[in-house]
């Protein structure tokens, strides 16, 4: 019996051991098994994140590939979006090249005149002045070699025309006459003089009309004083210095002040505004700022162009323009500074090719989104060949309200196709972000619907900065503020006259030589002066004539 008991007792005690050995193991596979699960999820989230980072770094490399062609497009592609498609969809060869507009003819052939066609002759040029300039045969030619008999001269001329360019400076010298009188009246001078021709600067060197000229060239053609002085040089004169050119500029300036101004009061007055701006270099320390970036703000409206230079890009400069009362709609990029000026008074009528734009960049940025932004693109292209449609027949009014609700019908597809597109959690964040700004500025890209008389896009105000962005890059900007304030002043006359048929030159001329009579001031009939108050006489004299330039 003891041993029998002995037998099971050492039994017991080796299953408890082993229990107990089993037991330790168990937990420390239980343990292990929590620490290779813990593991696994650590290996799980570092995938995971690497993932995520590799992803956000293809995100990063796409979105750097679509940045580098547009910056390609910038510095290496055409400045104009024109191309050749035809209502609004465009093929496999036009693509590149898709209009932002309608096309000049439903026909969509290139403009001007097409390769086969008859032409018509070299432009008969009867308003230039005649110089006649006579050839005869040498006195040895003018005996027959053969017999020596000479030729007999006909009356009749046998002639051909050539048009030429000269350019030619001159002294002009005022000999002013001298008189003696021969009473013995008291308070007389003995000696009376003929009277002082009027000059635009008293006691300047240069004339009304070298003046005329050199801020034609600076300011109009946007040639750099030093080559402009290079070119009188050319032509036979000892270069005048460019400070005397830069004093006589200045003190026109204050000249030109009045007539500036009271273009600047005639464009708030409007009722429609075309806004844009750009950069402007001004080389001086502005207590406040840093950089000399300054900017040029340009307003276009019906017979106005005005250029405001400011050190500021913020909403201030238009808002000061306008003023508190002003009431209407301004067309303008979807700038931040543009949508501070929105209120009960003011509409903001977005740019559609700033749109068209952004489709633009995904189509040829994202090789995988082509066919998303072509699509989208044609679109856009499809709405403003159905705008154009609606104004052709704006004099009839039955056309113009069927042409009307077909536009209509049209951009109310065009916002469903872009909420279904937003609906989509799988878009891509380049297409999300375009869709998405079209929507949020929407209610301002309809405006042009119940307004036709304002554009679709606000290609006017861009137009009117390519001639101050070519000064920038001919001559950098300006290295004082006057010459900066000058410069706005200067674009604004020319580009307001221009609006309004009327020669540049001409107009300068007239104005120059009025302030002249006036001993070197302003005229006080200023008001004369301006485009919408010309008498028509005084139009007719300076309006651009048919074969004048546009």
């Amino acid at each position: 019996m003891i041993g029998k008991y002995l037998k099971n007792k050492n039994e017991i005690i080796e299953l408890k051991y082993q229990a107990h050995y089993w037991r330790t193991q168990h937990e420390r596979a239980v343990k292990r098994e929590s620490l290779f699960k813990k593991r696994v999820q650590e290996l799980e989230k570092i995938a995971r994140q690497q993932a995520a980072q590799i992803k956000e770094q293809d995100d990063q490399i796409e979105a750097l590939k679509a940045k580098l062609v547009l910056l390609q497009e910038q510095v290496f592609g055409r400045t104009s979006e024109k191309g050749k498609g035809g209502k609004g969809n465009s093929d496999e060869e036009n693509q590149e090249d898709a209009n932002d507009a309608p096309p000049a003819s439903d026909t969509g052939r290139n403009r001007g005149q097409q390769p086969g066609s008859n032409g018509h002759g070299r432009i008969n040029h009867d308003e230039l002045p005649a110089q006649i300039i006579p050839h005869e045969l040498p006195e040895d030619e003018r005996f027959c070699p053969i017999c020596g008999l000479p030729f007999y001269e006909k009356d009749d001329t046998e002639d051909s025309e050539e048009v030429h360019w000269e350019v030619r400076l001159i002294r002009r010298i005022h000999k002013r006459k001298r008189y003696k009188r021969t009473c013995q009246c008291k308070g007389l001078p003995r000696t009376i003089t003929a009277p002082v021709p009027p000059k635009l600067i008293p006691k300047g060197m240069f004339s009304t009309g070298f003046y005329v000229q050199l801020i034609l060239e600076k300011y109009l053609h946007q040639r750099p004083l030093y080559r402009i002085c290079q070119a009188l040089s050319i032509e036979g004169m000892r270069s005048p210095s460019q400070g005397t050119l830069t004093g006589g500029l200045k003190r026109i300036g204050a000249l030109l002040q009045p007539l500036y101004t009271r273009i600047l009061e005639r464009s708030r007055s409007a009722a429609h505004w075309h806004m844009d701006e750009t950069r402007w270099l001004v080389f001086v320390e502005v207590e406040g700022k840093a950089g000399h970036r300054w900017w040029l703000w340009v307003v276009v409206t019906q017979d106005t162009c005005v250029f405001i230079l400011d050190p500021s890009r913020s909403s201030r400069v238009p808002a000061d323009h306008l003023g508190e009362d002003a009431e209407g709609i301004i067309s303008a990029d979807r700038y931040s500074a543009y949508k501070v000026l929105l209120g009960e008074k003011i509409k903001i009528a977005y740019c559609w090719t700033h749109v068209r734009r952004d489709y633009k960049r995904v189509r040829n940025g994202y090789k995988k989104l082509h066919t998303w932004g072509q699509e989208w693109m044609d679109r856009i292209n499809k709405i403003y060949w159905l705008n154009g449609q609606r104004l052709d027949v704006r004099n009839n009014p039955e056309q113009f309200e069927q042409r009307d609700q077909v536009l209509r019908k049209a951009l109310a597809r065009m916002a469903e196709e872009r909420d279904e597109e937003l609906a989509d959690e799988g878009l891509h964040p380049a297409q999300r972000k375009a869709l998405k700004s079209l929507r949020g500025h929407w209610e301002g890209l309809m405006i042009f619907v119940d307004n036709p008389d304002v554009p679709m896009d606000n290609n006017e105000a861009e137009r009117r900065l390519r001639m101050p962005v070519v000064g920038r890059k001919n001559y950098y900007g300006s290295g004082a503020v006057w010459s900066g304030t000058l410069s706005a002043m200067l674009f604004t006359i020319f580009q307001t006259v221009l609006i309004n048929n009327i020669n540049p030159k001409l107009f300068l001329q007239a104005y120059f030589e009025a302030c002249a009579k006036n001993g070197g001031e302003a005229p006080d009939n200023i008001d004369e002066f301006l485009p919408w108050n010309l008498s028509d006489k005084k139009k007719a004299q300076l309006i651009y004539k048919k074969e004048d330039p546009p």
